[in-house]
């Protein structure tokens, strides 16, 4: 069922900027965005790390952002100057600890 479920659905460019975005148009309350991505990581109209820190600007809220591309394909969303986002490569067991503990930090 899921199977069947999932090919139906309009897959697309993937635009990692979309949670951000999306909390700040609903003024959601949220401290730690986790993007999950095929390693298609850029398609939208702003980056990501840009469209972080107008959230942090406009909800007043230090978040943080965690993006994990499943391949490694040289990709980079996450500012290496800014203590708040990380970029992940691959999924194993250790990966949920590591994206938790950085959550929290």
């Amino acid at each position: 069922d899921v199977v069947r479920t999932t090919e139906r659905l309009p897959f697309d460019r993937t635009d990692c900027a979309l949670p951000m975005l999306w909390a700040s148009q609903h003024k959601a309350k949220v401290d730690t965005f986790v993007v999950y991505t095929d390693s298609e990581t850029y398609a939208g109209n702003i980056h990501p790390m840009e469209a972080l820190r107008r959230y942090r600007r406009e909800s007043g809220i230090s978040a943080k952002l965690i993006v994990v591309g499943m391949v490694s394909n040289g990709f980079t969303i996450a500012d290496p100057l800014d203590a708040g986002s990380m970029d992940v490569v691959g999924f194993d067991m250790a990966t949920p600890a590591l994206i938790s503990d950085f959550a929290r930090e």
